[in-house]
């Protein structure tokens, strides 16, 4: 059976979060290198990579008082991977 997983690296803060939909078991958030490492030891492969930010919507950014606007798509990158 295979399972996959989806989690966002956000550009602004330089880390990566789980999707809530498709989480991904036994891999710690954080840091991009952290994140990915973690993923690798505990079985997930990555199987794509896309820009997934919507220019132009308001979100909020730890440390900011104020919603930030996207200014590209590539703010935010989704990585969709999966465990066999």
């Amino acid at each position: 059976m295979i399972t996959y997983g989806l989690a966002e690296f956000d550009r602004h803060t330089g880390t990566v979060e789980s999707n809530i939909n498709l989480p991904m078991d036994g891999v710690q958030e954080g840091a991009l290198y952290e994140f990915l490492h973690s993923a690798g030891k505990n079985g997930w492969e990555l199987c794509a990579a896309f820009p997934a930010g919507s220019k132009g919507s308001k979100r909020a950014i730890p440390g900011q008082a104020q919603l930030v606007e996207c200014q590209d798509s590539a703010e935010q990158i989704a990585f969709v991977f999966k465990r066999v």
